[in-house]
């Protein structure tokens, strides 16, 4: 894959990921707040060091306590988000050996023999994602979130 085709993918996957983290950060906000409020959202779970483990974490007890938890779709966001980690933190070449002209490859961390797809994990990341994000905006609806069009 060029360069610039794994760039425009990894902008596409980060900003929708980015999305589905604002509709948890609403979810939240909406279950204990019973309002998006902006401080809440901006000042706390906007924080770097609020992390996507804890959210999803979270999101989890709060879909326990108001509807049976859809494991799949946990699953399903639970995918999202190793895709999305491979978008944002795999990317170095490897070369083996000194021979500056072989093409290099990117290799995947969870097993270094084998080269991370970048093409089937976008395919599968742009599959997925639409349902996902349906979920999430139905229970942001379910705890009383207003939706405008734009």
């Amino acid at each position: 894959m060029d360069k610039d085709t794994l760039s425009k993918y990894r902008s596409e996957i980060i900003e929708k990921f980015i999305n589905i983290e604002w509709i948890i950060n609403i979810i939240i906000s909406q279950y204990y707040l019973k309002r998006a409020d902006k401080s809440f959202l901006f000042e706390v779970l906007y924080d770097e060091y609020f992390s996507f483990a804890l959210k999803r974490r979270i999101l989890e007890k709060i879909i326990k306590n108001i509807d049976n938890l859809d494991n799949r779709k946990v699953q399903d966001l639970n995918r999202l988000n190793t895709i999305r980690n491979y978008f944002a933190h795999c990317g170095q070449e490897y070369i083996k050996g000194p021979d500056k002209t072989q093409k290099g490859k990117v290799l995947d961390p969870r097993n270094i023999e084998e080269e991370v797809d970048f093409e089937s994990l976008y395919s599968e990341f742009m599959k997925e994602q639409g349902s996902v994000v349906n979920y999430l905006m139905q229970i942001s609806v379910d705890l009383g979130a207003e939706l405008e069009k734009v």
